[in-house]
């Protein structure tokens, strides 16, 4: 046997201990797994937007195909016009309607001809030398693809037309002689833009730069030539916060030009993500839990000490749990048996003192002063009887020892019985009471429990009703139900007392407005008697306006 009370919260520690390690393992384990798995969609996504921009490119690349072929097989050399009519054609195929410029430029890099899918030599460019347009190494360039029979991207320039511009050119060769090259100029918008095309993209950010380390993005190059563009890229790189080493970068070499491209997350991964919070509310939870399970115990241990049973705790925690359950069944019996002795008990000796002082009242006592000593033990003796007898029928309905047995009763009889009983003691506060039923109204009700349910509301109001009020009692039937009404002009009730009037914990001792006493019992046993027949009672009224109770049960019971 474990005689040590402090045992329990060994276990606990060590419980703490090993959980606290758990956690720590599931939440080290998840976002492991979440850095891999985060690793693996930036390179995804990564890969993506290159298959993306190399796919638009070579797009683009099949359109330039088409003007080479138109260029060499022509059996004379294409006016611009003709040109141009061509490449309309080209794009209406496909549905574009993508900005371009074509240049025609000849072996001594003057320009031939020159035009937009709209214009023919727009910028005057028509005459022009290449020279005063390129520097060296990009002449050296051109010079070296008209010696290829191959596309050539060039790098993306920053066209006046106000747009970035991606050139791929070719040269022309007609009957084995190079006459000059064709610069096509595509929008690099139209390209970058199926980078950016789906909402899992919003989530990145790209980084484009040409093989000369220049970055460009979708509306300018950032290579300190002028920029015609007054549009900036919200999605450009550097309009985010985030260090170089978040990026990963490929190079993609395309029709001879090697491009940079780069991809990182907008937002760094989170230290607390959702997971670790919920592991850390469940470790919480439990840890809370644990500690007050582990408190009882302790408590548990303390008290049964002596008896050196912890290796049967479980089970005598059960048995206990099991004899307190009975006694608390045996206290409520008693409980009530007790309460139903003290109403027989109690009453019959009142009974007696209540005859004794009626008879006194009889008598003609020449004293005033004891007159009224009599007359407030007349009154002090009713409200005890009247209190005896809801406390005996409250018992009685709590232990289920009252019998139910509803009959068909005539509603007028009954309220003019009621008035007979209180008119005495409506006519003592100089009270008025007025019955207004409507005429053959049948009550499918058990007759002791409405008295009871009449007595205790009437006697409510006459307490509660100043001298000369009236009170009134009144009842219809509707359609399912029968409505009855007991209305007074009395002091009336609070809000607070009408939400907490059939509330048994709630009661409180009340004054009537002649010092008349009360407990508030005889309106919970209103309450269980009326919902015995199924019915409702709600109060109604504000302070100092008087109060109405009203009652509802149903016209007919199955």
């Amino acid at each position: 046997m474990f005689k040590s009370q402090h045992y329990p919260w060994y276990i606990f520690a060590i419980s703490l201990f090993l959980g606290g390690l758990f956690v720590y393992y599931l939440d080290n384990d998840y976002r492991q797994n979440e850095t891999e798995a985060r690793e693996s969609r930036l390179i995804y996504k990564h890969n993506q937007a290159i298959e993306r921009f190399k796919s638009s490119v070579d797009k683009f690349a099949g359109i330039v195909s088409g003007m080479r072929s138109f260029m060499d097989i022509s059996n004379e050399l294409p006016t611009a016009s003709q040109f141009q009519k061509f490449v309309q054609n080209q794009f209406q195929d496909i549905g574009s309607t993508d900005s371009v410029v074509v240049s025609y430029i000849d072996t001594s890099h003057v320009f031939r001809q020159s035009f937009t899918r709209s214009q023919i030599n727009p910028d005057d460019l028509v005459g022009r030398t290449v020279f005063s347009l390129r520097s060296e190494e990009k002449i050296r360039r051109l010079n070296a693809m008209m010696q290829q029979d191959s596309l050539r991207i060039f790098p993306p320039i920053n066209l006046i037309e106000e747009w970035v511009g991606l050139p791929l050119n070719f040269r022309v060769s007609r009957n084995n002689v190079t006459t000059g090259y064709v610069s096509p100029i595509l929008s690099l918008k139209t390209m970058l833009n199926v980078v950016y095309e789906d909402e899992e993209s919003g989530a990145y950010v790209f980084h484009f730069q040409t093989q000369d380390g220049h970055d460009f993005d979708r509306e300018r190059i950032y290579d300190d030539t002028k920029v015609y563009n007054t549009l900036v890229d919200v999605e450009y790189y550097k309009n985010f916060d985030l260090d170089p080493e978040e990026f990963i970068y490929s190079n993609v070499e395309l029709y001879g030009y090697e491009f940079r491209i780069g991809t990182a997350y907008k937002e760094p991964a989170s230290a607390y993500d959702d997971i670790s919070i919920v592991l850390f509310i469940a470790y919480l939870v439990i840890a809370l839990l644990a500690l007050a399970v582990t408190w009882q115990i302790g408590r548990f241990l303390k008290l049964n000490a002596k008896l050196e049973y912890s290796n049967l705790l479980l089970q005598r925690r059960r048995e206990d749990m099991q004899k307190q359950n009975e006694e608390l069944k045996k206290l409520t019996q008693t409980q009530n048996k007790f309460f139903s002795i003290i109403g027989h008990d109690m009453k019959q000796p009142l009974n007696a003192i209540e005859g004794l002082i009626y008879l006194l009242k009889e008598e003609k006592v020449p004293d005033d002063n004891l007159n009224d000593l009599i007359e407030r033990l007349s009154k002090s003796t009713q409200s005890t009887v009247e209190l005896l007898n809801n406390l005996l029928r409250w018992a009685m309905s709590q232990t289920g020892d009252i019998d139910f047995r509803p009959q068909f009763l005539d509603l007028n009889v009954l309220v003019e019985r009621i008035i007979t009983v209180f008119e005495p003691l409506a006519r003592e506060k100089n009270i008025k009471i007025e019955p207004k039923i409507e005429k053959d109204i049948e009550l499918l009700a058990d007759e002791d429990m409405m008295r009871t349910v009449f007595r205790n509301l009437v006697s409510n109001a006459i307490k509660f009703s100043e001298p000369g009020g009236i009170i009134q009692i009144s009842a219809r039937a509707l359609e399912d139900v029968i409505e009855i009404q007991i209305k007074d002009e009395g002091i009336g009730m609070s809000q607070f007392e009408m939400d907490t009037l059939f509330e048994l914990d709630r009661q409180i001792s009340t004054v009537g407005t002649s010092g008349e006493k009360g407990t508030g019992l005889g309106l919970i046993l209103c309450k269980d008697f009326v919902e015995r027949h199924g019915g409702t009672i709600v109060v109604s009224g504000e302070q100092g306006s008087g109060t109405t109770f009203t009652i509802q049960v149903p016209a007919k019971r199955d």
